[in-house]
């Protein structure tokens, strides 16, 4: 569903915030982490260290993931309204934390304030998150302490934005049962395997092999399929490499791929497999990288005709050993892959527009009246990461221009035939031709970090035209553009945005 209409049709929840209005009343240490700004944005979370309880206390260590700060805090039983909790003491006015112990099991709350520097070092943007978790724990008497190594407790942003991102997939069947047991002896089922000799006539004919067949890592449930045209020189058996594809995450979030190389030698039949998987099915604080192989001789049945070779193979399973295994960061399976600035943190870090392709149609100069004309342009949304390859197409064919113009007049955009742009999704332009001047009150649409929430952003940019090359037209129009392939970049002021929560079907 395209955005514009789900925005409009839907019942929606909306906090408008801009970026003076942002900044928390607390705040800790400004972070100058290289990554801080965007490790906010896509992973505001929290690392639980050492985890320990008693009736008396408890204490552990809370790490900002996104700023690296680390609090060490001891914990009091107190009363609260709503039941018993414990709260925890912290030199960090910034942080609050408080934590509930019931049935071997510890609810953990927590609340933070911090900056980031990393961007803008005179001008530190202000986070604000919140987030909440369970941690198992295993107890002697009366003394606990966490089952785990290392706990994760996610958050979702207020401030700068509201936000609750999005983590990704991880690798496929990374937490089917069984995969970590099974990844130790691994093996794999080999589909249906085909191979094809194409001896040629050396005229009309090219001679050709080909091979095709899929691989079913029997641990993570992952298919990969294999394909490969090759030439067999005389008396040699050449390794045809083959990097299959399959399991892959097109949006490219997830931090961990699977990868699936096989090796066919065509003389000898001979089939090596070699894959590289991810598991965390027992505990997602315990993640591990396998890679392992087997090697096979393909008991091939072929039948020859008119000098085409065709060998074929049904489904059978193949025993591997297991060469390597891995163990990766606490949680890190379902961590987004970082990558550059996408739509969102973008707009809010610095948001512009790039701007090309200007044309205007107005009555000439020597024209002592007033009529209509056109401004058209492209405009793109400026990220690193853009989702928006191509530029949008905005017209207005009903600005007035002469004596009768009125350069405060804003005229509502339209946009190419059969585009319903997320970026801008709506938008009004201002011409001064006095100036040459062009204002672009837009509204866009980002939904990179929260698919199910998308921040929706809005406001002006300004811009003094470049130099533009006029013709007169057949009709006695002026008509103005700017330089083929000629780009300017034109920044938005007092930037707004607010979330749009979406209710949830049911």
């Amino acid at each position: 569903m395209a955005l514009a209409l789900l925005v409009t049709t839907l019942a929606v929840l909306s906090a408008s915030h801009s970026l003076a209005a942002a900044a928390p009343n607390a705040l800790s240490a400004r972070q100058d982490t290289a990554n801080c700004t965007s490790a906010s944005f896509t992973i505001p979370s929290w690392y639980i260290n050492e985890f320990k309880s008693s009736e008396t206390n408890a204490s552990f260590t809370v790490q900002n993931r996104a700023s690296g700060s680390s609090t060490s805090l001891i914990c009091n039983p107190a009363t609260s309204s709503a039941g018993t909790a414990w709260l925890c003491g912290s030199t960090d006015p910034s942080l609050q934390v408080s934590i509930q112990i019931k049935d071997a099991k510890a609810g953990v709350e927590i609340h933070q304030s911090w900056s980031c520097s990393d961007r803008s070092p005179g001008h530190p943007l202000a986070f604000q998150a919140s987030g909440k978790s369970t941690i198992p724990l295993s107890c002697t008497g009366e003394a606990c302490k966490s089952s785990n190594p290392i706990d994760l407790v996610k958050g979702s942003l207020s401030a700068p934005l509201e936000l609750n991102p999005s983590y990704a997939s991880g690798p496929l069947g990374h937490d089917k049962t069984g995969c970590g047991a099974i990844s130790t002896k691994p093996k794999w089922t080999v589909g249906t395997v085909i191979y094809v000799n194409e001896t040629g006539d050396g005229q009309n004919a090219v001679a050709t092999h080909s091979i095709q067949f899929q691989v079913l890592n029997q641990a993570n449930g992952n298919v990969a399929g294999c394909l490969n045209y090759f030439d067999v020189p005389e008396n040699e058996d050449p390794a045809v490499v083959m990097n299959c594809a399959g399991g892959t995450d097109f949006t490219r979030r997830d931090r961990y791929s699977i990868r699936t190389q096989t090796v066919f030698y065509p003389r000898s039949w001979t089939l090596t497999i070699n894959e590289t998987w991810f598991c965390d099915d027992v505990d997602a604080a315990r993640p591990a990288s396998y890679t392992g192989a087997a090697k096979t001789k393909l008991p091939l049945k072929c039948t020859s005709s008119n000098g085409r070779t065709a060998c074929q193979l049904d489904t059978f399973d193949i025993d591997g050993s297991l060469d390597e295994k891995t163990d990766l960061v606490p949680y890190s399976i379902e961590d987004p892959l970082p990558t550059p600035d996408g739509c969102t943190i973008s707009s809010v870090v610095n948001p512009s527009w790039t701007l090309s392709n200007v044309e205007i149609t107005k009555p000439p100069a020597s024209s002592a009246g007033s009529g209509s004309g056109s401004v058209a342009f492209n405009m793109k949304l400026n990220t690193q990461a853009n989702l928006f390859d191509f530029p949008v197409f905005v017209n207005n064919r009903d600005v007035v221009f002469g004596s009768a113009a009125d350069a405060d007049a804003w005229y509502p955009c339209s946009f190419g035939t059969g585009e319903q742009p997320l970026a801008p999704r709506n938008c009004s332009l201002r011409y001064v031709a006095r100036t040459n001047t062009l204002a672009v009150d837009a509204e866009w649409a980002c939904t990179d970090l929260d698919g199910d929430n998308p921040i929706v952003f809005s406001g002006v940019a300004t811009t003094t035209l470049p130099e533009l090359q006029c013709v007169r037209t057949a009709a006695g129009l002026e008509r103005c553009s700017s330089k083929e392939g000629v780009s300017w970049t034109a920044e938005v002021a007092d930037v707004k945005w607010r979330t749009v929560h979406t209710p949830v079907l049911v």
